[in-house]
């Protein structure tokens, strides 16, 4: 068994596990800690099982540990649904959260491929409006998620930015989920994944790539061979090109999230 200690293991949330859903949710009954119990959600979900969704909101909202509080998010972000996302009671947490936490939210958000989160990192923009740094990452990720710069510019006020959002939302459909302001899909993410390793490849550089590897990995349920810091040379940029053959032998739905493999 992995540590407690970390949510995410390097890209992603770890291999599977092989313990039956009975078992891992006694597991949970008998947790002692708040770490223990997040770990055993993660478990139970990567086996397909999200019946105790209500168990990781439930804690993201109650608990007072930081370092679990961001592990619910990262979590929670990568198996909502935008039902999930749609209920404000879900992010209750926000009323009173830090800087860092703020941060954090922000950041993940992106997994969650929904234009839903929008409305609620426009609330954060305008409460954080007066802290430069929290501002500009809370702008940045609504920026990749709806890609409002080019039309209106960066330095765009928090009313022109949910103005353009909904117009956004009249144009495309808040029932699928996004990536890049496309419908999410896997092989979308591999083309770009192969496309820089051949070049990385080419001058043995590092992958380079942060989001892209570890969307994959969370979404298949197979890790990609590689990370950020991964130098990519002849001797093993085919262990990528394996990677995304094998999991393109199964079916996938443009415009839904997965995760480990499983519709959401």
């Amino acid at each position: 068994m992995r540590s407690h200690e970390n949510v995410m293991d390097s890209i992603w949330f770890g291999e599977k596990g092989t313990l039956s859903n009975a078992k891992i949710k006694d597991h949970i009954l008998k947790s002692s800690t708040e770490t223990e119990v997040l770990f055993h959600l993660i478990e139970l979900f990567k086996s397909g099982d999200f019946t105790q969704k209500p168990l990781l909101i439930q804690l993201m909202n109650r608990t007072e540990d930081d370092d679990v509080l961001k592990g619910c998010i990262q979590v929670f972000f990568s198996v909502a649904t935008h039902e999930d996302i749609k209920e404000p009671t879900h992010f209750h947490f926000l009323s009173n959260a830090t800087e860092n936490i703020v941060h954090t939210f922000a950041s993940a958000a992106i997994t969650s491929l929904s234009l839903e989160i929008i409305p609620y990192l426009l609330a954060l923009l305008e409460e954080w409006e007066e802290i430069s740094e929290t501002n500009m990452v809370i702008r940045d990720t609504i920026d990749y998620l709806i890609a409002y710069e080019e039309e209106i510019g960066e330095e765009a006020s928090l009313d022109e930015i949910g103005d353009y959002y909904f117009n956004y939302c009249q144009v495309n459909n808040p029932e699928m989920y996004y990536f890049q302001q496309t419908w999410a899909f896997p092989g979308d993410l591999a083309k770009k994944m192969i496309e820089r390793v051949m070049i990385a490849a080419n001058h043995e550089e590092p992958l380079k790539m942060e989001l892209i590897p570890s969307l994959l990995s969370i979404w298949t349920g197979e890790k990609v061979p590689g990370d950020y810091y991964t130098i990519i040379s002849k001797g093993n940029y085919k262990d990528f090109i394996h990677y995304v053959n094998g999991f393109q032998s199964k079916e996938w739905a443009r415009g839904h999230k997965y995760f480990y493999g499983y519709k959401l």
